[in-house]
């Protein structure tokens, strides 16, 4: 069976797409990856290379011809690239394609008449995804809800999204199955006995979505009681003046000395052998493998019970805490911080409970679906 993978940009520096173009391969499938984008697609920088049974076709990529790179410059910004993955789909004849955002889903339908099954990944929670859709016009949303009904399955990575894609979209089969999650073994997983009095964030560094600002503020609450804890925050900055709020912030609680943006690293698991807990402030997420894959390591955590994905992940009082505001957050952080064999407890079930997204489990599902939608099931 073959399988097109389609994304439109951030090709192969894009985890989750690498891990499971290999997954799918282990698995005995045939991966073509489909893109139209003149910018570099990047290395995978995350610790694996892509298998080199998949296949990459950059449908306008640069090359080392002037001329050429020119030309592609300009078709790029002057013309639809639609009828450049037809043409692609004609030649490669694949049995499902496989579409990340919406706009991957319009790169193969629109002025296509091909039947070839389509699953939409909603790799996203779903209101955030499809609200920027219903936001358009009438015509707009007309046309592109011509694409979305030649969707055969809509992808979820969990369970409290089956019920969130808006029936505007006319999803007919709606199924879950998660981002899969790298497992450990005994001898990788943190040593909590170890005591690093150390707080760690770990993902873009985002106000709307992601809200580090609410880490500062709730440690802020209790950092007098802790002057020996530290707090960093990890990832990539894009945004100054949300950094430089960041920062005066720090600075108007007076703790520059526990609380520091961190920066960008690639070592990521390096990083979790340094600390004791995860906070994870995020007010939803699509499935949230920055947490996953730090739980999967054996580090406790703490996010907010409003969190969608996030309250799917943390189990309170197993693997971590749910808070309900940011005062609840601080005290929750406080509770952890005050006992290590709590601390201990929970690491071990978060390793635990990350076995249910294990590579071979998610792999499985993907087999399933794809075999039940070539049978017409």
């Amino acid at each position: 069976m073959k399988v097109m993978m389609v994304r439109d940009r951030n090709v192969l520096n894009t985890n989750w797409l690498v891990y499971l173009a290999n997954l799918f391969v282990s698995k005995g499938y045939d991966v073509v990856i489909a893109c139209d984008t003149y910018s570099k697609l990047g290395k995978t920088g995350i610790g694996f290379d892509l298998n080199n049974k998949v296949k990459v076709v950059n449908l306008n990529g640069k090359t080392k011809n002037p001329l050429i790179n020119a030309y592609r410059f300009l078709r790029g910004k002057l013309f639809v690239p639609y009828f450049r993955f037809n043409k692609l789909i004609k030649a490669e004849k694949p049995d499902i394609l496989l579409c990340y955002f919406p706009v991957d889903l319009y790169n193969v339908t629109r002025f296509q008449n091909h039947n070839i099954p389509i699953v939409q990944m909603v790799h996203n929670f779903p209101p955030v995804l499809f609200n920027k859709i219903l936001k358009k016009n009438f015509l707009m949303r007309a046309i592109c809800k011509k694409s979305f009904k030649k969707v055969h399955t809509f992808q979820v990575l969990m369970n409290s999204s089956k019920d969130k894609i808006d029936p505007y979209f006319e999803p007919k089969n709606i199924v879950r199955i998660a981002n899969p999650v790298r497992q450990h073994k005994d001898t990788e997983l943190v040593d909590l006995s170890i005591e690093h009095k150390k707080i760690i964030y770990v993902a873009r560094v985002e106000k709307q979505v992601k809200q580090p600002h609410l880490l500062i503020e709730a440690f802020a609450k209790i950092a007098k009681d802790f002057p020996d804890w530290k707090v960093e925050i990890w990832g990539i900055a894009k945004y100054k003046d949300y950094n430089k709020e960041l920062a005066d912030m720090i600075e108007a609680n007076n703790l520059s000395n526990q609380v520091s943006l961190a920066g960008y690293t690639t070592d990521v698991e390096a990083l979790y052998h340094t600390a004791d807990i995860q906070a994870f402030t995020s007010n939803c997420e699509g499935f949230g493998l920055a947490a996953a894959d730090a739980m999967a390591i054996g580090l406790p955590h703490v996010g907010f019970s409003y969190a969608n994905s996030i309250n799917e992940l943390i189990i309170d009082g197993y693997n971590g805490f749910l808070a309900d505001d940011v005062d609840d957050f601080a005290q929750k952080l406080k509770t952890l911080m005050l006992d290590k064999n709590l601390r201990i407890k929970f690491g071990k079930n978060a390793c635990e409970s990350m076995k249910e997204y294990a590579p071979e489990v998610i792999i499985d599902q993907w087999d399933n679906l794809f075999n039940d939608i070539i049978k017409g099931k």
